[in-house]
């Protein structure tokens, strides 16, 4: 092909990454272009990567192809089958800075222990796992030297749960590799054993889920088979003294593919096992590393409603957390069916009580005729003054520790804003509040 340089690259310009390697791929002059840097730091320039500065000295070319475009798909929030409690990892891309090379960092979310039914808590963001050229155990004094010049262009993935203050990077001696794995989908789900007694918890996630990003994808990594061993019968042989206990086996519902991380050291020398997954009240007998599924992350700004007007219940779904007592703060997704005026909200985090992927609660548009009766009553329990936009009826779930003793109670829901709702349980004769998950304060990041 003999046209100018400056008017191959224009066309390229309009192109995505994609269409520009297969049409470079066609003749051995264009192929030429593929190495030429612009084409790669636009292409890093779609995932807010316009300085590299900090990569190790690595080419535009190697910034993208070996960890953009392989892990791009990471970026976002994930959700994790950890029994009960589940967790919340979010990955973000660093550019870096002169004290730490650039990459892809996770982090967990975080909630203090209780929080006050009126003022459930922010996440807070703690670091676990990194994905860089840098080498994972190299000493403080490799690593400086690294953030201008890395001989490898592997990256490499690494626990990093070191020190959380700004500005202040992990030790050596608390940076170690550690694996970031894609597992094929499985059948396998959790369960409860009590003496003579098996509790069922919900599939995570189940058949059909709207919290679950289909479209977001898994990395670009080889994917590994998900074991095929359970409990079933070992479960039956285990000593009563020692339930109940948390065991796995086969379910009807089939589980997509997912993310795990494994760890290279024991959980008494890494605190990421205990990050990814809380502490149980019960015996568990199901080891392997929780597995994260994609979360629909497209954070909805409702709008301020200062007229008290909302024109769908549609506006309210997304992702919120809210306060559940003496449980601390929990995440729930909302989902919502306009037709019906309903809204549904599913734990993605949970307690000892309702786990995780279990309905919290759901409420509806009462008839015409109980419209005022409700409203009057919601008068005669809110005694602040505070007037919701609309108000729905409903009911949300109660239970004993181990997810049993359900029981199915009355809810009255205050929807305040596109951002905010307080929910009247009256069995506990408390109100709760709900807020809107709209990301993080980038400011600080």
């Amino acid at each position: 092909m003999n046209l100018p340089f400056d008017i191959i690259h224009s066309l390229l310009d309009h192109s995505t990454i994609l269409d520009i390697v297969s049409f470079c791929s066609t003749c051995k002059p264009l192929r030429s272009h593929l190495r030429n840097d612009s084409i790669w730091r636009r292409a890093c320039l779609a995932y807010g990567l316009r300085d590299l500065t900090h990569f190790g000295g690595q080419s535009a070319y190697t910034v993208y192809t070996q960890l953009l475009h392989p892990y791009g798909p990471l970026l976002g929030l994930w959700a994790n089958d950890s029994p009960f409690y589940g967790r919340i990892m979010e990955f973000t891309v660093r550019k870096g800075n002169t004290d730490e090379q650039g990459g892809i960092i996770g982090e967990v979310w975080t909630f203090p222990p209780n929080a006050p039914p009126d003022a459930p808590a922010h996440p807070s963001f703690v670091r676990v796992v990194k994905l860089s050229f840098e080498d994972g155990n190299a000493t403080t004094s490799e690593l400086r030297n690294q953030l201008h010049e890395t001989k490898s262009t592997d990256v490499r993935v690494f626990c990093d749960t070191g020190p959380q203050v700004e500005g202040v990077t992990a030790t050596p001696a608390t940076r170690h590799s550690c694996s970031l794995v894609k597992m094929s989908e499985t059948t396998l789900g959790q369960f409860l054993q009590f003496y003579r007694r098996k509790v069922n918890l919900p599939d995570f996630p189940p058949h059909i889920s709207p919290w679950y990003d289909k479209a977001r994808g898994l990395p670009r990594i080889p994917e590994v088979p998900e074991t095929r061993n359970h409990h079933r019968e070992v479960i039956k042989l285990y000593p009563a003294a020692r339930l109940p206990a948390v065991f796995v086996a086969p379910t009807f519902v089939m589980k997509p593919p997912a993310i795990t991380i494994r760890c290279s050291r024991p959980p008494e020398e890494c605190p990421c096992h205990s990050l990814h997954a809380t502490a149980l009240p019960f015996a568990n007998l199901d080891l392997r590393p929780p597995r994260y599924y994609p979360l629909e992350g497209a954070f909805r700004s409702g709008s301020n409603m200062d007229d008290g007007a909302l024109g769908s219940v549609d506006e309210l779904g997304g992702l919120w957390y809210g306060s559940y007592g003496p449980n601390g703060t929990e995440c729930i997704y909302l989902a919502t069916d306009d037709v019906g005026e309903k809204v549904e909200a599913t734990k993605i985090t949970g307690d000892v009580h309702v786990p995780r992927g279990c309905m919290s609660w759901a409420v509806y548009q009462p008839p015409e005729d109980e419209r005022q009766a409700l409203e009057d009553f919601w008068e005669d329990v809110r005694t602040d003054g505070v007037v919701p936009c609309k108000v729905l009826t409903g009911h949300g779930i109660f239970a004993a520790s181990g997810f049993t003793d359900l029981d199915v109670v009355a809810i009255i829901a205050g929807v305040i804003s596109a951002d905010h709702i307080e929910i009247f349980w009256e069995r506990i004769h408390e109100f709760r509040t709900y807020r809107r998950y709209k990301g993080r304060d980038t400011t600080s990041s």
